[in-house]
């Protein structure tokens, strides 16, 4: 599956990311998000992870 857009930020700071690894998040999100029951498919994920 190809991905219009994968962006990964860490600190408020964008890292850039190579194809491979493109591919390799958006499979892995698509899929999770995928086993959610939801209404409409969704067109975009946004995923925010804050440590303690």
């Amino acid at each position: 599956m190809e991905f219009e857009n994968v962006k990964v930020v860490i600190n408020g700071k964008e890292i850039e990311i190579n194809p491979f690894v493109t591919s390799v998040f958006g499979n892995i999100v698509v899929g999770m998000v995928s086993s959610l029951k939801l209404d409409d498919e969704p067109k975009e994920i946004e995923i925010k992870v804050t440590k303690k």
